[in-house]
């Protein structure tokens, strides 16, 4: 019994210690394949922090698509999609990332193609906001 007790209290502390942060799966619905498309621009909104536009041009470079980043009025219009994003950040002893919204959107009809999402939990913990970012439109190119 002492054990068990004991036991279940470690696993207990493990889990109240240890960062809860998920990459939830992507969603794609687009009418081609994503991998056809190779041109994108990221939309650098005012309110959003420009580093994550940074890192998705990073992670499109990655699955061969040529990206631009910058203001919406800046979009060309000949880019296959565009990519709108919000990030939200916690002070906790430092900033962390607590959440992060991706979304493709076609560039002809606006409608959205592709999204992705970063959560942390209840118990937070220092993600490498890069490597979510990555992560997140890895997810979006794996939704198929």
């Amino acid at each position: 019994m002492k054990a068990k007790l004991i036991t279940c209290l470690l696993a207990l502390t493990a889990a109240l210690v240890s960062g809860c942060s998920t990459v939830e799966p992507g969603h794609y619905a687009g009418s081609a394949p994503l991998e056809s498309l190779k041109t994108a621009y990221v939309v650098i909104a005012p309110d959003y922090d420009p580093k994550i536009g940074t890192n998705i041009v990073e992670a499109l470079t990655r699955h061969g698509v040529t990206s631009q980043a910058g203001p919406l009025q800046e979009k060309p219009k000949d880019a296959a999609f565009y990519v709108e994003y919000e990030d939200h950040w916690r002070w906790d002893m430092a900033m962390y990332l607590y959440s992060l919204d991706v979304r493709f959107i076609d560039n002809t009809t606006g409608n959205t193609i592709g999204s992705g999402s970063f959560r942390q939990g209840a118990f937070h913990d220092f993600s490498n906001a890069r490597e979510k970012t990555m992560a997140v439109v890895d997810s979006i190119y794996n939704a198929k």
